[in-house]
């Protein structure tokens, strides 16, 4: 459901909204609970915020969205993280496991998700996976970051959570996208950020780039993707700083991360999406 308040701004043929919403109330987390066939959720789920960028002449839209990113959480099934911390989440849950046996209650318990946007259209040849029309392709272009780095005004920006967990007392899992939108480009950072406390630090962010300003035959998006993981005993020896406030938050953690790199770096992947497809 749409508001008049929800933020929104129509540029170079893109229509980007945000939408915020209270927080899923319990009855719809056992709905989802239900659809996953999980046991747990995050404690602040946003169910109802999203993120949407819209080219009604390219049939386009990018967008983000909390139950999109879960189900990818519970499709990927990472092992437990088998630590002192898991075994205080294992010994919190152990009544749901007793209560709900036909269930699968040995999943990752820190919602790491590999989820990278939803990219649709209603071309009946498109796909989000990558295939037909709507195909991600491998690209040696980066995003401009000097373009970023311009004093040129910001026409929108808009922050969206997605999820949160504290992981009962033992650390920090969330999801958030935000956007920021300038006369020339437009850009997207998709985040997952987990601290695991006196274990681990993991980021997955996703960033999408689009230069408005290039001719129509050229007009594409451009998407980096970077997974960073390790031990605060691996960071620290790498010459990042020891567990404490340098991995307070998502933003910390990523200059933490990046001071290392690339140590701790596990994925680098960078594509291409053409906007502009020829007929004939």
């Amino acid at each position: 459901m749409t508001s008049s308040e929800d933020p929104a701004l129509v540029h170079c043929g893109w229509k980007v909204e945000a939408f915020t919403r209270p927080i899923t109330s319990d009855k719809d987390m056992d709905v989802i609970k239900a659809q996953l066939q999980v046991m747990s959720l995050p404690e602040q789920l946003f169910g109802g915020n999203s993120l949407q960028l819209r080219h009604a002449e390219h049939d386009l839209k990018l967008s983000f969205s909390a139950f999109p990113a879960l189900a990818e959480w519970q499709q990927e099934s990472l092992p437990p993280l088998q630590v002192s911390s898991a075994e205080q989440w294992s010994q919190s849950r152990e009544l749901d496991i007793k209560t709900h046996q036909p269930l699968r209650f040995e999943y990752d318990w820190t919602f790491t998700t590999p989820y990278r946007g939803t990219l649709s259209s209603s071309a009946p040849d498109a796909s989000s996976s990558g295939q037909g029309r709507l195909g991600w392709k491998e690209s040696s272009q980066r995003i401009d970051k000097g373009m970023l780095m311009s004093r040129d005004p910001i026409l929108f920006y808009a922050e969206v959570p997605l999820y949160v967990s504290e992981l009962d007392d033992n650390g920090a899992s969330q999801l958030s996208v935000k956007v920021r939108v300038m006369p020339k480009c437009w850009f997207t950072l998709l985040r997952f950020w987990l601290r695991v406390d006196q274990t681990l630090v993991r980021l997955r962010e996703t960033r999408f780039f689009c230069n408005t300003s290039l001719p129509e035959t050229e007009a594409c998006i451009i998407r980096e993707t970077t997974h960073s993981e390790g031990t605060f005993a691996e960071l620290q020896a790498a010459g990042a700083p020891p567990e404490g406030p340098a991995y307070a938050d998502a933003d910390s953690a990523a200059a933490a991360l990046q001071a290392v790199a690339p140590i701790g770096l596990k994925l680098l992947q960078i594509e291409k999406l053409l906007l502009h497809h020829p007929t004939g």
